[in-house]
């Protein structure tokens, strides 16, 4: 196992890699300036010239590339174009809003999902399952963005229960997790469904249930037991999803996140930012997956690595 994860986190280092390169490339080859974006579109070529070689963008792609690397490995992920703030204070004021958002999200998906795949698979092709299963291709098929606009206009206009603006305090986050974790909500479970299905009908089950064990015992803790590990899976690339497409979300509830400052960046072509963000989030990813195979073991001690 220890093996196994060391070789996990040196591998994390090429895959940043590449996502930093590829980030990089893709930055400078879109259409515009940021410093055109920052001094205006009538700024005196002088000005931007000088701003220009200030910046470092000056100098060829390779050497503002090596640049990066080389400072990101000391910690230093430059100066916002933007707001003239180092990056790492810009992302470390925003990154736990964020955080908060999938993290939730992701809890109260898990848990809504599992249960109605477990609900769903107990009540094969009855009334209780196709109603789940419909709700559950419902919440998948439904746009995130517009499901906030909906909770927004219902929860807080309608009915007053909760705040829409802001995360000031924790019913602030109420509706904005709720809306994150809707389509993950179907999907898992959907995956519950099926992998509760395909357990149900081993014949250790069948066992269980001639030897009069109570169904109780047999669904949770035999059935649901070896049927968790597509679970995990999706869960995991679920949070990940959720980490990095919280921007709609954010932007709709007015959410000071990473999400909004990566689309910021994106607009005022803000590269330091743009860079150290995208890093963050695929850092995190990568870590999450990380976890979700050592909670392979856990649920499953035949798996060895």
């Amino acid at each position: 196992m220890g093996k196994y994860i060391i070789a996990r986190l040196l591998s994390i280092i090429p895959v940043l890699l590449i996502v930093s390169f590829l980030v990089f490339m893709m930055l400078h080859l879109v259409p515009g300036d940021p410093v055109r974006n920052m001094l205006g579109l009538h700024a005196p070529p002088a000005a931007v010239e000088e701003m220009t070689r200030r910046l470092g963008l000056d100098q060829p792609l390779h050497v503002q590339y090596f640049d990066f690397l080389s400072n990101a490995l000391r910690g230093d992920f430059g100066t916002s174009i933007r707001t003239k703030n180092p990056v790492i204070e810009e992302i470390a004021a925003r990154y736990p809003y964020t955080l908060n958002l999938a993290v939730g999200a992701t809890i109260f998906a898990t848990t809504v999902g599992v249960l109605f795949g477990i609900i769903s698979a107990v009540h094969r092709n009855k009334f209780l399952d196709n109603t789940l299963m419909v709700l559950s291709l419902l919440s998948i098929s439904t746009p995130s963005f517009f499901l906030a606009l909906l909770a927004i206009l219902i929860f807080s206009l309608y009915l007053g229960l909760f705040p829409s603006i802001g995360v000031y305090s924790p019913t602030h986050y109420i509706l904005p997790i709720l809306t994150l974790g809707a389509q993950s909500v179907g999907i898992i479970a959907r995956m519950t469904r099926s992998a509760m299905l395909e357990v149900l009908n081993q014949d250790y089950i069948r066992t269980a249930w001639a030897k009069g064990v109570s169904e109780r015992v047999i669904i949770y803790s035999h059935a649901l037991k070896n049927a968790l590990i597509p679970v995990l899976t999706v869960v995991g690339l679920r949070f990940g999803g959720l980490l990095a497409g919280s921007a709609l979300i954010e932007q709709v509830f007015g959410i000071r996140g990473i999400g909004r400052l990566l689309i910021d960046a994106v607009l005022t072509r803000d590269y330091p930012v743009v860079q150290a963000t995208v890093l963050l989030v695929s850092l995190t990813f990568v870590l999450i997956n990380l976890v979700v195979d050592i909670m392979y073991r856990v649920v499953d001690p035949r798996i060895k690595y």
